[in-house]
């Protein structure tokens, strides 16, 4: 047993025992697998079933909390099983975790829609690395298409995760194009090129 895991133990044991099923439980069994180390990946997602079970027993009671921590959990989930090379499992969560998460933006206000929209961005660019990973390069270009869509309102403004995610899948995009034979799509490349452009000019 790690030191990291050791030093969550007595937390996790109390919530057990005080909190059973809630969501504080949930969002330490999130917590906990996602600082452990690959090594101890099996731990991991016995921590990620846990939270996960925990976060869909309240989609009816807590809708927004419970769909927000499930597709967290699931993202993270897919995120270290692209590390151990695990294609179809990742693929598995990472869908999940797009499909929650659009979900969850398409019911919130545009006012409050900017984070679930990154959030969004992040599983969209954790499914593109699991597919390519899986070989279905084709289904990864399309939905890397659908990310930069997605994201293109963050395009020139002040918003450095927004900027290095978009940049990352302006790279993934081309990438993939060039493997398929695809030509990169103007229409979605070119609006970016010139928000970058006048963000730089304005800037």
């Amino acid at each position: 047993m790690s030191d990291k895991l050791a030093g969550y133990l007595p937390r996790l044991s109390f919530l057990r025992a005080t909190e059973p099923g809630s969501l504080t439980l949930a969002r330490l069994c999130l917590e906990m697998a996602t600082a452990l180390d690959k090594s101890e990946r099996m731990v991991a997602l016995s921590l990620f079933d846990e939270a996960d079970q925990i976060f869909a027993s309240h989609l009816q009671t807590a809708p927004d909390a419970a769909r927000a921590g499930l597709a967290h959990s699931l993202n993270n989930r897919a995120a270290l099983e692209i590390g151990a090379g695990q294609w179809a499992d990742a693929v598995d969560a990472a869908c999940q975790a797009v499909e929650l998460r659009r979900d969850r933006l398409a019911r919130l206000r545009s006012e409050q829609s900017e984070a679930a929209r990154l959030d969004l961005g992040y599983s969209q660019g954790a499914l593109v690395l699991a597919l390519r990973g899986a070989g279905q390069f084709g289904t990864a270009r399309e939905i890397c298409g659908e990310a930069l869509v997605n994201l293109a309102v963050f395009a020139g403004k002040k918003n450095q995760q927004a900027f290095i995610l978009l940049a990352k899948l302006i790279c993934l995009y081309t990438e993939l194009c060039g493997i398929t034979g695809e030509k990169p799509d103007p229409v979605l490349l070119l609006p970016l090129a010139k928000a970058f452009y006048d963000s730089n000019q304005t800037g």
